[in-house]
């Protein structure tokens, strides 16, 4: 999988991008480093080079949203233009990071101890800062709040924290042990693989555009844009992250007996 996304990320760089929303994602040679990193034998080689596949993965999620656009015909004007180079390279590093990560938790599943109740009330707390500011600003709060902002109610912001934070305590409280386990993990993977995504594009993005390695989507005169910035998309990378970890643990924890007892002890 390696080598197929370091492929893909040369030949994203030898077509011709006629759309450009790139800014701050990651340049196409972050998925060819990777791939030549994960062909390393040292195990923390694989780390880094499944966190450079998650870099070079920012901004599938607004890939996504462009090419329903595309497909569907819905008027979305420019929103609805797709760079199908960079959006292949940036899939193909998110599945490359998934891969690779999975592979590296169950390779050291019998060293460590993966997971615990923490990360679920962990992921609980982080989902809570976004809607709350958001509300906050539309209840007529100035701190960070953009220069132009005419939103009303967060109710989309709402919902998503309701359902967030069922879905994190459900991971790590006895009554999700007595849902249907396909009912837990597909919306936590599904949460997990969106926030970090997210988070994870403007953090590295502003992290590259601070040692000058791309153009970045931030003023540093700004100290409120700075304030908003860090307040959500941070938020969203440590609530994805911890999620994350808590869907893996119950997932281990909650596996079919049968699936966990050696083939050798089998009768």
């Amino acid at each position: 999988m390696s080598g197929i996304a370091g492929g893909v990320g040369i030949a994203s760089a030898a077509l011709p991008q006629s759309v450009h929303y790139d800014t701050g994602m990651a340049p196409w040679w972050v998925a060819v480093a990777a791939a030549g990193i994960a062909l390393l034998p040292r195990r923390y080689c694989g780390w880094v080079a499944a966190v450079l596949f998650l870099w070079g993965a920012g901004g599938v999620v607004l890939d996504a949203f462009r090419a329903f656009f595309w497909v569907t015909g819905i008027p979305a004007g420019s929103f609805a233009e797709v760079d199908w180079p960079g959006a292949a390279r940036r899939m193909t590093c998110l599945v490359a990071a998934a891969v690779l990560s999975t592979g590296l938790l169950r390779g050291g599943e019998s060293r460590h101890v993966w997971g615990s109740s923490w990360l679920g009330y962990a992921a609980f707390a982080a989902g809570f800062p976004y809607p709350m500011l958001k509300l906050y600003w539309s209840l007529g709060g100035s701190l960070a709040r953009p220069a132009v902002y005419n939103e009303g109610m967060p109710v989309m912001e709402l919902f998503c924290l309701v359902a967030g934070a069922a879905v994190s305590l459900a991971l790590v409280q006895s009554w999700g042990r007595r849902l249907p386990r396909v009912v837990v993990l597909i919306p936590a993977w599904f949460a997990t693989g969106v926030l970090i995504n997210m988070g994870a594009l403007m953090v590295f993005g502003i992290t590259s555009q601070a040692l000058g390695i791309t153009d970045g989507p931030v003023d540093f005169d700004d100290a409120s844009s700075l304030l908003g910035v860090g307040a959500v998309y941070l938020s969203w990378l440590v609530f994805g992250l911890t999620l994350g970890g808590a869907t893996w643990a119950y997932q281990r924890t909650t596996r079919p007996i049968a699936s966990i007892i050696p083939e050798t002890v089998r009768l």
